[in-house]
């Protein structure tokens, strides 16, 4: 339903004084009110003409108080007409709050720093997370300067303008391709969600304009990850490039543990205390997420600690940046005709789908080894597929009797 008008009224409210009173303010748009509050001016309650919502010549100062009743009404109209020549939302509770503001509203933006802000500060928030944050501000910038709209208010970023967003973001070029991922795109709408009713928590808004707005169901890719065949291929490769080498090493023990790039960089520091012996006797490798501080507990698999007595312990592992990893394994798999994205990513993938298809493990310690407390969200990282199914037919007694009563 288009809004094109606001009605704007005067009413007394009583006075300490007997026979005065206070001309409050109050104003209705669609149905809603919203009490403006005192105008601040005191008549005599003879002095007021109801039918025309002005103070009659009787009072000595009746013009210059009916003034300042047309400048409220003239400034609460202004903000009426500035909203509807926007196309911005209006509603009775947003004028006043705009009224009382001298008519300035958040912007959206300041409302994400504001809120980035108080992320930081809190110490149960790690540094990654409010990197992944940042993140999203950044893209949100990006976007309202393509459409111009920088200074937009908090209150007019609704359902309309994040569908406008996502469709944005799945248009971008991304490398050599067009488009973020859909799982990408989800984390930056969740982050947004989280900033709205933030700032309405915090009163820098009247409203949350996404309140209640459920997110579309996340279309997840399939992942990209090494096959045992391709994984072995690799680890038999010898490169004549060192570097390369080094890189596909390292890779190997991203594919064995199930890491993040950070986490991997986090464990080296943090090995002397981090490998311990597991109540099996054997050693594992123990330690806090960065993103989650949930704690991933993984055995040292063969190719992890063949890889690490290589290079003569955990210290000494060629470790690169993410970038310089990211793009040395593009040149490995171009050698190896691998997946051309592949990437440090690849390598927790690569995990998780071994230890779902080659090693048969459930998905309750899959989460184990990756320190995740829910299996929601797994499948960004892999799924048991028809090897598992052909696995566990293998396995199951009543299959297997089957077969030998159909043969």
């Amino acid at each position: 339903m288009k809004i094109n008008r606001m009605e704007v009224s005067f009413w007394l409210h009583n006075s300490k004084q007997r026979g005065f009173a206070q001309i409050y303010c109050r104003i209705s748009v669609k149905g809603e009110r919203a009490d403006i509050g005192s105008t601040g001016i005191t008549i005599h309650r003879d002095h007021w003409d109801p039918l025309t919502s002005t103070i009659k010549g009787a009072d000595p100062t009746a013009h210059f108080k009916n003034e300042q009743l047309t400048t409220i009404r003239l400034q609460l109209m202004a903000l009426f007409n500035d909203l509807f020549r926007r196309k911005a939302p209006i509603t009775a509770g947003k004028i006043k709050r705009l009224y009382r503001k001298g008519g300035n509203d958040i912007a959206f933006i300041t409302a994400f720093e504001l809120y980035l802000k108080e992320v930081k500060a809190n110490p149960d928030v790690t540094d990654e997370t409010w990197t992944v944050y940042d993140t999203a501000r950044k893209k949100v910038v990006d976007f309202l300067i393509i459409e111009k709209a920088l200074d937009m208010p908090l209150e007019d970023f609704d359902a309309a303008w994040l569908k406008k967003f996502r469709r944005w973001m799945k248009s971008i070029p991304v490398g050599d391709k067009v488009g973020h991922a859909d799982s990408y795109i989800h984390k930056h709408a969740t982050t947004i969600k989280q900033v709205t009713r933030w700032a309405k928590i915090n009163h820098l808004a009247g409203d949350n304009p996404l309140e209640g707005l459920k997110l579309p169901q996340v279309n997840y890719d399939d992942p990209i990850y090494l096959t045992e065949a391709e994984f072995v291929r690799l680890k038999n490769h010898r490169f004549t490039n060192p570097h390369l080498q080094a890189v596909a090493d390292v890779f190997i023990i991203y594919c064995r543990t199930g890491f993040h790039f950070g986490d991997l960089k986090d464990f080296v520091k943090r090995y002397r205390t981090a490998l311990r012996r597991g109540i099996d006797g054997e050693v594992w490798l123990i330690k806090d997420r960065i993103k989650t501080e949930v704690t991933a507990r993984v055995p040292q698999f063969a190719e992890v600690a063949d890889i690490v007595a290589k290079y003569g312990g955990w210290e000494h592992l060629p470790l690169k940046s993410n970038k310089t990893m990211n793009l040395q394994l593009k040149v490995i798999a171009a050698e190896l005709g691998l997946h051309p994205d592949l990437s440090t990513k690849a390598g927790r993938k690569t995990f998780t789908d071994w230890c779902f298809n080659t090693l048969g493990l459930t998905t309750d310690a899959v989460k184990v080894m990756l320190g995740r407390k829910s299996a929601i969200g797994l499948e960004v990282y892999g799924r048991p597929d028809e090897r598992r199914v052909i696995a566990e037919l293998r396995e199951s007694k009543t299959y297997q009797q089957e077969l030998r009563k159909a043969s």
